[in-house]
């Protein structure tokens, strides 16, 4: 994401909030994965360019995130993700998840990325076929969990 995409997030800033001010520059980067950290001129605070993403505080590297999105969008299966890149399969699902809370965002980090392409809508269909099928597994776990028989067992 190019600099004048973001704003300095200190409130007491005068240009708190103002993209495409001129006030954000690159401080230093930082991590296994380069993480931009950077600087309000008009401040002085610096703050990393994950800060109030989906991604933030996320420990993956960018390829294996990218790979993750890959996978499922080309139709694999939670597990199937997970073996085939050594995750854990509720790793998987958190990042499914964090499509389903936050798809703008996601979205915007896969186009930049060129993990999707501006003409397809890959990413809500990807989303959708998930929800649908926690759906039915959420209802069948309910429906197994009603016991057979509903009468009270009152012994006299």
């Amino acid at each position: 994401m190019e600099l004048e995409n973001f704003a300095c997030p200190n409130p007491t800033c005068l240009d708190f909030s103002r993209t495409n001010a001129g006030n954000i520059a690159l401080y230093t980067q930082y991590g296994r994965k380069q993480v931009r950290l950077l600087i309000c001129k008009t401040c002085n605070k610096t703050f990393s360019e994950l800060k109030g993403t989906p991604f933030w505080d996320s420990r993956l590297d960018w390829e294996t995130i990218e790979d993750i999105y890959r996978s499922l969008i080309d139709g694999r299966g939670i597990r199937a993700t997970a073996r085939q890149y050594g995750l854990s399969k509720n790793t998987v699902k958190r990042y499914l998840r964090l499509a389903q809370k936050n798809p703008t965002t996601v979205e915007a980090f896969l186009l930049e990325r060129g993990v999707l392409s501006k003409t397809g809508h890959t990413l809500h269909e990807m989303v959708e076929r998930f929800s649908s099928s926690w759906e039915r597994v959420v209802r069948e776990k309910r429906e197994r969990s009603v016991p057979a028989w509903t009468g009270s067992t009152s012994e006299a």
